[in-house]
Order: C-alpha cells, then structure tokens, then sequence
C-alpha cells in the first residue's frame, strides 16, 4: 500500500467556524485515501498564525517530500495551497520533482505540474472575459433593491416590473405555466406578488433576465441545451421550496433565486470559452456531477460553479446566492450561516437532475453528510421523489420563453 500524506488550511478566524472547515478536510482525505488503497500516514495542517507569506506546514510538508517519506499528497482543492497563482505551480513543480503525485478532491483529478500550468492559463484568461460581462439591466437591480427593502410594497414592485413589458410578459407567461398550476390566469403582476411573494418574483425577474441577456448566439454550436438548461433550473427552484416546506427548520428569502441561478456558470462557459466547452460537454458523465465538475475544469481551466460564483459577485448578488452557486456540488464547503440552505438545492439539483433523465432514484445518489444535515431519511427521499415525479408530468411547453 502506497503512503500519502493530507494537507489543510483554514482561513477563517473563528476557532469553531475553523474547526469545522479542517474536520470536513480531513474527513474527505481520509475517504479518499480508503478508497484508492492509499495509507495515510500524516495530515498536516496549517496553524491559524500562518501566513499566504509564510506556511510552515507546507514547507515542511515540501522538505518531507524531498525525504521520500511518502508518494502522494492529497488536498480539498489548489487554494488551499496558495491563492496565488504562481504559488500554487511552484508547490507542484517542487513535488514533481520530488516524484509525488498531487490529487485535488474538489477538482477530483490528480495534477501535474504540466497540466495544472494549463488548467490555471485557460482559468486566467476566462476570468478576463468574467470582467467584460455587462452589469444587470437597470430594472433587475431596482427590483432586487426592492425586495431587500423590508418598507417595500407589492405596488411598487408592480409598478416597477410593469414599466418593462418584455419583463412582464415573461413573468406572467412563467406564473401562468403549468408549474404553477392555478386555476385561473393570472392578468397582473401585482396578482402574481400577492400569490407567489417578493422573493419567488425576485427569482423569476433574476433568471428571466439572466437568461434573455444570455440567449444562445445563432453563430455558435449548439451543444448546451439552453431550453432544458431553463426547465431544469425552474424545477430545481420547485423542489427546493417543496424540501424546505417539509423541513419546517427555517425560511430562506434567497432559496428559490438561488436554485434558479445555480447553473448559470454553465451559460457564461458556452458563451465565453465556447470551443473548449463544447469538448467539455462530449466528456461529460451522465449522471456523475462531481466528475463533470473535473471535465468542465480539464477543458475550461474553471468549472460552473466557480465561473458562477465569479458572474454572483460581479453582479453584487446576496451572499446566501454566490455560496449556493459556488457549492451547490459540495455544500459542506459553504459558510455555516448558509450550508444549510445550499445542502436543500444541492438535494434539490439531484432530484431535477434524476427526474429529468427519467431514471429510477437510488439512495446512493445522496451524500449522506448531507441527508443527516437536513435529518432527511430514505422515506422522506422517496416520498418527495413521488412530489418530483407529479411535477415533471405537468412540465409546460417554455420553449417560447427564448423567442
């Protein structure tokens, strides 16, 4: 059995906020080295005076390297090492050469020096491109202004969303679809607050938006479905509100804009390193989320989630927002205050994802970390499966919403 060795890192400053984030490291090292035979022999972990200057148990862990003390070294991900990008490449050159192999678990490939110059050169130039994108339409910001402003009424937010009769027309036809399944049509915007609330309508104005700035390009290849993309985002928001009923523990005023917006890195790596997604998407996995993640980075040099988390804070979207789109594939990973919220779209991502490819649910899909977050049993699993599998029955035609 070959030896390996974990490092980790923490940058937060509260000692339990702290203690938790090094506990999920490790606990993922471990896994990791159980289920690739590997021998875990030392997990070094950097003290909280360390320094992004100065890490003393990376340069120990360097010098052990150079002894022959193990063969692999295991991290969560490339920014645990350094932030720094030339950093980061310096550490695994210097474990090159000293024959180890690095693995990072979060990327979920094992890197060399040669391909991770790559992977951080294509991850650089996508970032530029991030910086170009345009700010929100004017009118998604008044309305996100709005529903944050607790004086604020269901008039003003209709007036507001009304003098936009694009927007409108959008909205009306997404609260009038089948999802919904009300009775009667709904004619106002102002009927739709009434029914739906501020933050759903801020849900749907956000992804509605994002989704028109974003259109797909009549030059490109079309290799990512947007249309399915659109519905799978829609029933995702849908089952995370039904998980976070049955749960009855809190009331998140961000889930459903979260839910809706989780994949929409995916939509930023189409449009702006298009010919490297396209190779992406033929390597994808069918139903192996995390391994797509890799692929996505292999190609792209960063992967939805991140492209996402990078589109969230450009656009000063709420925190709650930008984690959920950062960890939607590893909530574990989000700041506590959130994870909570993250771990039920994550759930939630699962099931749209499942139902969508109409295949039969197994337990196993589920990270059990985060079913005992949520106390979520295998009961409560199959029955909000039967929910999914009624909604995806009344799933209406919204192709038109690209038209």
């Amino acid at each position: 059995m070959k030896e390996a060795v974990g490092y980790i890192s923490s940058t937060k400053r509260h000692d339990i906020e702290r203690e938790i984030e090094l506990k999920v490291q490790q606990e993922r090292i471990r896994e990791f080295c159980q289920l690739n035979d590997l021998e875990c022999i030392e997990i070094y972990e950097e003290p909280k005076e360390s320094t992004e200057d100065y890490k003393s148990e990376l340069f120990r862990l360097l010098d052990d390297s150079s002894k022959g003390k193990f063969q692999h070294v295991i991290v969560l991900n490339l920014d645990r090492i350094a932030q720094d990008t030339v950093a980061k490449v310096w550490v695994v050159d210097e474990l090159k050469k000293n024959g180890i192999k690095l693995h990072s678990l979060t990327e979920n490939m094992s890197l060399s020096p040669d391909t991770d110059e790559k992977i951080i050169e294509k991850a650089e130039k996508i970032k530029e491109k991030v910086r170009d994108i345009p700010s929100l339409p004017e009118i998604v910001n008044k309305v996100i202004e709005l529903v944050q402003n607790p004086n604020s009424s269901a008039l003003q937010l209709a007036k507001l969303i009304s003098n936009d009769a694009g927007l409108t027309a959008r909205v009306l036809r997404l609260v009038n679809s089948a999802y919904y399944g009300f009775p009667k049509q709904i004619s106002s915007i102002q009927h739709a607050i009434a029914i739906l609330g501020f933050t759903t309508i801020r849900g749907l104005v956000l992804s509605s938006s994002i989704f028109r700035v974003f259109a797909p390009k009549d030059n490109l290849v079309k290799m990512l479905d947007y249309k399915k993309l659109w519905k799978h985002s829609l029933l995702c928001a849908i089952i995370a509100k039904h998980i976070n009923k049955i749960l009855k523990t809190y009331d998140s005023e961000n889930l459903f804009s979260a839910s809706i917006l989780h994949d929409m890195g995916k939509i930023i790596l189409d449009q702006y390193d298009h010919g490297n997604y396209i190779l992406a998407l033929t390597d994808f996995s069918d139903l192996d989320l995390v391994q797509n993640l890799a692929v996505e980075k292999k190609y792209c040099g960063l992967n939805h989630c991140e492209v996402g988390h990078l589109i969230a804070e450009h656009w000063n979207l709420p925190e709650a927002i930008s984690e959920t789109i950062r960890y939607h594939h590893a909530p574990q990973e989000a700041l506590p205050e959130h994870r909570k919220m993250v771990t039920v779209v994550a759930i939630a991502n699962i099931f749209a994802h499942v139902s969508q490819k109409e295949i039969d649910l197994e337990p196993e899909f589920f990270d059990n970390i985060n079913l005992e977050l949520l106390q979520l049993g295998i009961n409560e699993i199959y029955d909000i499966f039967a929910f999914v599998k009624e909604e995806i029955k009344t799933e209406t035609d919204l192709e038109e919403f690209f038209d």
